[in-house]
């Protein structure tokens, strides 16, 4: 008999703001990832929606739970009517710190976007909302809202030159494929729904050689036409469907920032995962399905019959890299206090 497919999953935290102020996980849930009839290969799929019901009071489906978590990055130039999908980004904390790929936040700034101005060689602010998110809001089919959220600033490892050209715009040589973003509350009081990501003294999290890397993103993202209502800007249609790539872990590159053993910059490993251009930026989970433990940066589309090969950046060489806009707070700092509301899981095997 063949054997049967392994199951995907994740193991999904669920946050709330006590009546201190305190951010605090309400519930943890198990979420299973299953691909639609038809969805593609098994490495490679659209996630089916099902309904999901979670003590005490949280109901949804698959996809508009993630939503909340795990969302597409897009621009906006003022006065287009359209939106540009540059990548996938995710939550880790309730104040709406986000991490995405470097390259996927550069995308304005190698334009030479007048909206994104530098900080200083490593952090840029992005004004008049030209960056941002699309965050799901929590609803029932058939209702689907989603709010566009700016990005504030971004910080990430990189070499910053002038060109002597103006014409050619700002060049930046990264030194890590990993971008840690600041994206504006929705509402007071309303938390990001953040992923758990790789911490020091972790045990029992399978991210070696031979281990299965899953990947969560927005595998076949499109252009999104806007139309001007009362001079608001409402998205015809939001074509947001959002993927599952799965393969084993092939090499670690650990030493990439010295020695370039592969194109993806920094230290990196690579997977025999798919990852279409909407898909960088995308969260890399573990073996387990609990811990976040890398970034996709690149990869190669060779066909349905080629074998898939993808690079993703490594997160836990980017936790002790100061963050500007946070007084120079490293991500593992960050992590330890509770202003920004982490997810901290512990227990057996975690």
């Amino acid at each position: 008999m063949p054997e049967e497919p392994r199951k995907l999953g994740l193991l999904k935290t669920f946050f709330r703001r006590d009546p201190r102020g305190d951010w605090g996980i309400q519930a943890m849930q198990g979420i299973n990832l299953r691909p639609r009839e038809h969805a593609g290969p098994e490495d490679f799929f659209e996630i089916a929606d099902e309904l999901l019901v979670i003590q005490p009071n949280i109901a949804g489906t698959t996809t508009g739970i993630l939503g909340q978590s795990i969302v597409p990055i897009v621009a906006h130039s003022h006065g287009a009517l359209e939106m540009r999908c540059l990548g996938t980004g995710f939550f880790v904390s309730c104040s709406g710190l986000l991490i995405t790929a470097a390259h996927v936040i550069t995308d304005p700034i190698t334009r030479k976007n007048p909206y994104a101005k530098p900080i200083d060689d490593r952090n840029w602010r992005l004004d008049n909302g030209s960056l941002g998110v699309m965050v799901r809001l929590p609803s029932l089919p058939p209702e689907s809202r989603h709010v566009f959220r700016p990005i504030e600033w971004s910080a990430f490892l990189g070499e910053r030159t002038e060109s002597p050209l103006p014409i050619a715009g700002i060049d930046l040589k990264l030194n890590s494929d990993v971008a840690v973003c600041k994206v504006a509350p929705i509402q007071a009081d309303v938390p990001f729904q953040p992923l758990a990501i790789v911490h020091r003294n972790l045990a029992g999290v399978g991210m070696g050689v031979g281990k299965r890397a899953t990947a969560i993103g927005y595998g076949a993202m499109e252009r999104i036409p806007l139309r001007n209502e009362s001079g608001r800007l409402i998205p015809e249609h939001l074509p947001l469907e959002m993927h599952v790539s799965s393969g084993l872990i092939l090499e670690h590159f650990p030493d990439n920032w010295v020695k370039k053993h592969v194109p993806s910059p920094g230290p990196c490993f690579s997977a025999a995962l798919r990852v279409p251009h909407g898909m960088s930026g995308s969260p890399i989970f573990d073996d387990e399905g609990v811990y976040v433990h890398g970034v996709v940066s690149t990869g190669w589309d060779l066909g349905a019959d080629a074998e898939p090969l993808g690079f993703g950046s490594m997160l836990a060489a980017s936790l002790e890299v100061p963050i500007g806009p946070l007084n120079n707070k490293t991500l593992t700092e960050l992590h330890s206090m509770d202003e920004h509301g982490f997810p901290k899981l512990s227990g057996p095997g975690i």
